[in-house]
C-alpha cells in the first residue's frame, strides 16, 4: 500500500473503544491511525471498477477483435451508408 499523500483532514466521531483498538492495530503495523482508517475504508468499499472496454474485456479473458476476425465471425454485416 502506497503511503497517504497529504490531504485536508477531517474529523469524525468514533466511540472510544474501538480508537483505543485502531491506536493498536496501528501501532502493531506501523502506521498511523489516518493510514489504518483509509486502508480500512478502500478494503471495505473497494476500488472504483475500471469501465473502459479494454477493462472490462481483460477482467473475462477476452480481447478485440482485429477486423479478420470480425469478419470471420460475423461476415459482411449491411452498413446504414455513413462510413
Amino acid at each position: 500500500m502506497q503511503p497517504m499523500a497529504a490531504s485536508p483532514r477531517r474529523s469524525v466521531e468514533i466511540d472510544s473503544a474501538l480508537l483505543d483498538r485502531a491506536r493498536r492495530a496501528a501501532r502493531e503495523r506501523g502506521v498511523d491511525v489516518p493510514q489504518l482508517v483509509n486502508e480500512a475504508l478502500e478494503h471495505e468499499l473497494g476500488e472504483e471498477a475500471d469501465t473502459s472496454v479494454e477493462a472490462i474485456l481483460a477482467r473475462h479473458g477476452e480481447s478485440r477483435l482485429s477486423p479478420e476476425e470480425f469478419n470471420r465471425h460475423f461476415g459482411d454485416l449491411p452498413t446504414d451508408g455513413e462510413g
